[in-house]
């Protein structure tokens, strides 16, 4: 399930190396040659079956495990949840269509220790059901017709960069989104024509800055609430500072997944690692649930529950958190649970609890039931209703289960792999997703189905099966849910996992699993169960995918977990996504997502389409951008044209227009009550009455197009009008504070700019800078507007003294001529930006070679400088290098610490790496280049510096006028 960044550490050149050490020396002693700095605590938690908490990623090119950190916690010293009700301010991003696209390999990458999962219950679960035959052909779902390749090798030059996909999935109104660890793609749900993408997750975060911005930590989860019409989509960061984990989630604007979204941030814990997060829509909140380790991912603290606030979400509010962590079983934390997921139309009864159900940490004969109840308002508060559920559960078989497969090398595969290569099983947890539905009625009859990998019947080689289950409940907001039916689907010898389940409209049932052995390569299947069915039976199986490889020598991971979703509208058609090998390999895998229904299943009634043209008054001019919401939270976005259109389910709502960023300040009709019939389009125009927004658009400097000290230099200011209304009668002053600048020629007027046009200063600005102007300066002008409904000052910063001559350093080599030192700085495989980056520490003890290069920010003003680093291919080992303000001191690697390279294999297998940071003003810093490992001499290496002031004499003062 996870990463493709800052999530943990699962490499498999490391593996291997590990495993060869176990055989000849120690365990620790290998953790201890490899760098991963353990208290004795942290050493003892670590189990000999080791099997990671969630699954890191195993990275085709390698990262270093980030360092465990002073601050990690214990049991003992743990905290608990995080009380902090201070609401997350979100940013409004324009269209994602429009934004740049960050191409998943050039997306950071770093790596943090793979959590250590707890020890499973050791009992024997009393079986329960078995079904150890195929059922009936006709008791299985159909496929549509619509099969298209997701993220992953075949779509689109996409190459895989680590394993394994977690590969996820969602359906919604018109598109359908698929999130695979760290890049996510856009698709015509009907068609399955690529509409955006593959992109890294983190394209979605850049307005929001901050460690979302600047991690790409993967774990994805892809929602869609069928409620409010919306996408959500979240992904995790792990290793931040100061607070060490967040969840970063995007809330769709409309139903238009590549539009606009809604940004939050939310700290989920400040010292401790959150794992394996899974979302759940519910009407009160975004339920989450997550595994808390210690930072270092040694010590499972505790499982917990999340709730973000739904409300103020899809309204771009200010949105609040609660958290709770949930009741240990003979002192063992829960791990493996899941938070109801929405599929009906039907909402659960008006406050109903959540339900939150999980393996027993103590027992394979129990489940754990958690039902969670929220409140907002004024004083937020959480309540949990905890309580077991009879119904066994099961751990599936590990095959070969060596110490150098990190007990992943699980489930068989045919030659060339060797059970070396055996691949991951993913148990001791609820499968993505516990799938929720309403059918109504009196009482109110709920389901919920879920599965978890399992042991099969006597076979040799061992193989594993897939329990599945359906809950009921009957609207009641306290009880705990009752199995209606449960079984172990085991029809022969072949290992089944990495399961997902889903239910229709009409109570059949859609499994989606992986299927190997030492005969089948591992493929993709499904199967199903009509609601007519005898209880506890499924169908025959139907191969969605023939794999066509296997995996070998690319590390034990698989999965780490499919998707099968349910189309929102006809309520009928599975959407299944999982992965499979075009052909045997490693860090090759591809995607698909497939279309299967039950024939019997009648479609729901068709949504119907709200659509309407919104203008602005009284210029008549089509309107972009504004947003038409109904009471339901369904809505949509008009486009150039103006015209919007978007589907909503039938029923009977009020419409309501707004564009505030445009300066629109009513919409009329308001509160317009509108009918949707289905398959019926509904036609809707609002007018729009608001003033003009008038906006810098971008700056021209004469000449050279670079002020400099004691210069003279022509303005154009070029404005655009995003306002609501036409921009008349325009006049303007230009006037700056800024010290040692004159503004000489400050008046003039502008040009009528209708809504959206552009235009310029009719006559030139002119300013003066005197001699004695600090070069690089930053001057900082107020336009002044004035017209006839009003006034308005247009805040504009322009840079000074820019396009220095770039410095440079070397060739040269590091080797015994140079200082050393005792340490070295961790690479995370993030190269720090201007954006910032905290120090990613030390703990790699050995005799390093060191350089350093002096260089100094001559500018006024702090500045970005990019330092890019190029060395020759072969060396004996890797060099980094990393920039400090002032001076250097080997002894304290993060003291005066700016930046660093963060990848691994400079000077061996890549050849050149940039970097970036931000220097204070006047201020000289240091750049160090240093070996990474106990060699005799470096390969070459050189560097270039860029972001220098050019300090020369401008064209002196002004003419007279």
């Amino acid at each position: 399930m996870k990463k493709n960044c800052s999530t943990r550490s699962a490499f498999f050149n490391r593996r291997v190396l590990i495993g060869v050490f176990l055989l000849i020396v120690s365990g620790i002693l290998a953790l201890l040659a490899f760098g991963v700095r353990l208290n004795s605590q942290q050493l003892a938690s670590v189990s000999a079956h080791k099997r990671g908490g969630a699954g890191a990623p195993i990275f085709k090119a390698p990262r270093e495990p980030l360092q465990g950190t002073f601050h990690d916690q214990t049991v003992a010293s743990y905290r608990g949840p995080r009380h902090d009700l201070r609401p997350v301010q979100p940013v409004h991003t324009g269209l994602l269509r429009r934004m740049p696209m960050i191409p998943p390999a050039l997306a950071p990458h770093p790596d943090i220790p793979e959590p250590v999962q707890p020890k499973a219950p050791n009992d024997t679960p009393t079986r329960g059901f078995t079904q150890t035959s195929l059922g009936r052909l006709e008791s299985a779902p159909t496929p549509t017709g619509l099969v298209f390749p997701g993220v992953g090798v075949g779509l689109a030059g996409f190459i895989p960069g680590s394993n394994p996909p977690d590969t996820n999935g969602r359906v919604g109104a018109k598109q359908y989104v698929q999130w695979n660890n760290t890049s996510f793609a856009v698709f015509n749900k009907t068609t399955g024509a690529l509409i955006y993408g593959p992109a890294a997750g983190n394209t979605l975060f850049q307005s929001l800055g901050g460690a979302c911005a600047v991690h790409n930590d993967g774990d994805p989860v892809v929602s869609f609430d069928i409620l409010a019409g919306r996408w959500i989509l979240s992904q995790f960061v792990v290793g931040a500072s100061p607070d060490f984990s967040h969840e970063c989630v995007a809330v769709s604007q409309t139903e238009d997944a590549t539009g606009a979204y809604y940004l939050y941030d939310f700290v989920t814990d400040s010292q401790n690692f959150v794992d394996y997060p899974k979302m759940g829509v519910w009407p009160d909140g975004y339920y989450m649930s997550g595994h808390v380790f210690n930072a270092a991912g040694t010590v499972f603290l505790q499982g917990r529950i999340f709730v973000f606030e739904r409300d103020k979400m899809l309204a771009g509010l200010p949105a609040r958190q609660l958290q709770a962590d949930l009741q240990k079983y003979s002192n063992k934390p829960q791990f493996g649970f899941l938070p109801s997921d929405l599929d009906s139309l039907t909402p659960p009864p008006a406050g109903e609890a959540a339900f939150v159900i999980g393996p027993n940490p103590a027992t394979k004969n129990r489940l754990t039931s958690t039902r969670v109840a929220v409140t907002w308002g004024a004083a937020p508060r959480i309540r949990l209703t905890e309580d077991l559920i009879k119904e066994t559960w099961d751990t599936a078989p590990c095959v070969s289960d060596t110490d150098v497969g990190d007990h992943r090398d699980c489930v068989p595969e045919p030659a060339p792999a060797t059970p070396t290569d055996y691949i991951d099983s993913v148990d001791f947890r609820l499968m993505h997703r516990l799938a929720y539905r309403n059918f109504g009625g009196n009482p109110v009859q709920e389901s919920l189905v879920a599965n978890v990998s399992a042991t099969g019947k006597n076979s040799q080689p061992k193989h594993g099966a897939i329990r599945w289950y359906e809950f009921r409940n009957a609207g009641n907001s306290t009880t705990t849910p009752t199995v209606f039916q449960a079984s172990t689907y085991d029809p022969d010898n072949n290992y089944r996992w990495m399961g997902s389940i889903a239910m229709d409209k009409e109570h059949n049932i859609a499994l989606g699993y992986s299927k190997s052995s030492l005969t089948v390569k591992p493929s993709i299947f499904i199967t199903g169960r009509l609601g007519s069915d005898p209880l506890n039976a499924l169908g025959t199986e139907a191969q969605v995918q023939a794999g066509a490889g296997v995996q070998v020598a690319g590390g034990n991971r698989w999965g780490d977990y499919s998707a099968m979703t349910l189309d929102p509208v006809n309520q009928c058609t599975f959407y299944y996504t999982n992965e499979y090998l075009q052909t045997d390999g490693n860090f090759n895998w591809s995607t698909l997502v497939a279309g299967y229904r039950f024939p019997t299943c009648t479609d729901a009634p068709a949504w119907g389409t709200l659509t309407g043209t919104v203008i602005s008054s009284p210029s008549n001019t089509p309107l972009s951008g504004v947003i038409v919401t109904l009471n339901n939270g369904y809505a949509g976005a008009t486009n150039a044209n103006g015209v919007y259109s978007f589907l909503v389910p039938p029923g009977s709502y009020t419409a309501n227009a707004a564009d505030a960023d445009r300066n629109c300040t009513s919409g009329s009709p308001a509160n317009q009550p509108v009918t949707i019939a289905s398959n019926v389009t509904t036609t809707q125009d609002f007018t729009m009455v608001g003033t003009s927004n008038l906006q810098e658009d971008h700056v021209t400097i004469g000449g050279n197009g670079v002020i400099h000290r004691d210069d003279c230099k022509n303005l154009n200011i070029t404005l655009k009008n995003n306002g609501c209304a036409n921009a008349t009668g325009i006049s303007a002053t230009l006037t700056t504070t800024t010290e040692a600048v004159h503004v000489i020629q400050g008046n003039s007027n502008y040009p009528d700019m209708a809504i959206d046009q552009q235009g310029t200063n009719l006559t030139p600005f002119e300013i003066q800078t005197d001699s004695n102007f600090a070069c690089g300066t930053e001057i900082g002008f107020d336009l002044n507007l004035t017209f006839p409904n009003g006034s308005k000052t247009v805040h504009v910063s322009v840079p000074t003294c820019t396009g220095g001559a770039d410095q440079t350093f070397g060739p040269d080599v590091l080797d015994a001529n140079d200082q050393t030192q005792a340490d070295r700085l961790g690479r995370d495989g993030q190269p720090s930006t201007c954006s910032g980056k905290g120090c990613p520490g030390g703990g790699f003890p050995g005799t390093k070679f060191f350089q350093t290069f002096n260089f100094t920010n001559d500018s006024a003003s702090a500045a970005c400088f990019t330092v890019t680093i190029n060395a020759a291919l072969g060396g004996a080992g890797d060099i980094e290098s990393a920039a400090y303000v002032g001076t250097y001191d080997p002894t304290n690697l993060c003291l005066n610490y700016l930046g660093d390279t963060g990848i691994t294999g400079l000077g061996t297998t890549v050849p050149n790496v940039s970097y970036s940071f931000v220097v204070p003003p006047q201020s000289p810093f240091v750049l160090v280049v240093n070996t990474t490992g106990t060699i005799t001499a470096s390969s070459v290496f050189s560097g270039t510096v860029s972001g220098f002031v050019d300090t020369s004499v401008g064209s002196g003062p002004c003419p007279a006028h």
